[in-house]
């Protein structure tokens, strides 16, 4: 007896369902992975290792990661930082830097000169990206050679040029200013630089300038007992050493009634009589439109330096203080007038 064997064949409509839901699946598969890549091309799951030499300088962080959160990067939740506080001295920067590397970071971002070179300077053989908030001059002090068209693995937001121009303020509200005191430390470069900026301006403006070394914090507490009696103003330079020391030398200033020129609009509000500087959340603002340009995949070496806008502000408590009257015409040009 012969046995029959009948084979299921599919009809036709079977067959197309069984290929839309291949089809359907294969699509929302493809859909996820789409919106997995586009999330992380717009945002990613980042790391950003932050260095830092002083704590005066913390409000650049605030405004670096306020400028971020902004731009959808969200501690917490797409971004991590890596931020232990200021370093404090220059010798600890590059063990600061080493350890950022040692995580892999995505990206590192220096605030201070000496930072950035010490950033500069460890990353050389990685892929890191850095991101300065904070250098006076990059190109003097061998960060770049040229602001617009660089190589290598850093960018960022220049601060300085500045202070020539905050010695022909200080000159207008103290028309008789003769001899001007700058605490500066030698071992920072944008520091040494930006004296030799002040001092050039000065000669023609006939104020001679009065350096005196300071590269530790004591010395700058010893420099403020040895400020010569003829002394008319104080000048602060971008300096990390020095300037973390400013309500010691505010309180100097107000008790000997000298006219201290500041580096930026917090200096003034501690009790500076002027400054001519940037504003640090608008500074760490600007650096982090830089830095998500760079998390987006653009080489540093394709963003030029950027330059941080300069604003004047003005203590009028202070100057009541020491005795010091400035002019309608001075106040209209400020940004910043603490009443």
């Amino acid at each position: 007896m012969k046995h029959s064997t009948t084979r299921y064949q599919p009809t036709s409509w079977a067959v197309r369902v069984i290929f839309l839901i291949f089809l359907i699946a294969g699509l929302l598969s493809a859909c996820g992975d789409s919106n997995e890549n586009t999330e992380k091309d717009d945002t990613g799951n980042v790391t950003i290792g932050i260095v830092n030499l002083t704590s005066a300088l913390d409000p650049v962080v605030d405004g670096f990661k306020a400028g971020m959160a902004e731009r959808g990067y969200t501690e917490g939740d797409n971004v991590t930082y890596l931020y232990e506080g200021p370093v404090g001295n220059i010798e600890g920067l590059d063990a600061a830097v080493q350890k950022l590397v040692d995580a892999d970071v995505d990206m590192i971002f220096s605030l201070s000169t000496p930072a950035t070179i010490a950033a500069k300077r460890v990353t050389a053989e990685t892929n890191i990206p850095v991101v300065f908030g904070t250098v006076t001059n990059p190109i003097v002090v061998g960060l770049v050679d040229s602001l617009t068209q660089h190589e290598g693995n850093v960018t960022g937001v220049r601060t300085g040029g500045s202070e020539p121009k905050t010695l022909e303020w200080l000159h207008t509200v103290v028309p008789n200013l003769q001899r001007v005191y700058i605490p500066y430390n030698p071992n920072d470069a944008s520091s040494s630089s930006a004296l030799q900026e002040v001092i050039e301006t000065a000669g023609p403006m006939g104020v001679d300038i009065v350096s005196v070394e300071t590269p530790t914090p004591d010395a700058v507490l010893t420099a403020l007992q040895t400020v010569p009696e003829d002394i008319d103003g104080i000048l602060l330079l971008p300096d990390s050493i020095v300037v973390a020391q400013i309500a010691d030398i505010v309180a100097f200033a107000l008790e000997q009634k000298i006219p201290l020129a500041g580096i930026n609009k917090e200096h003034v509000e501690a009790g500076a009589l002027l400054a001519y500087g940037t504003d640090h959340l608008t500074v760490g603002k600007q650096a982090a439109r830089l830095a998500q340009q760079v998390l987006k995949g653009t080489s540093p070496a394709d963003l030029p330096i950027e330059t941080a806008e300069f604003y004047l502000a003005i203590n009028l408590q202070t100057a009541s203080t020491i005795g010091i009257t400035i002019d309608d015409t001075t106040l209209r040009q400020a940004a910043t007038i603490i009443r």
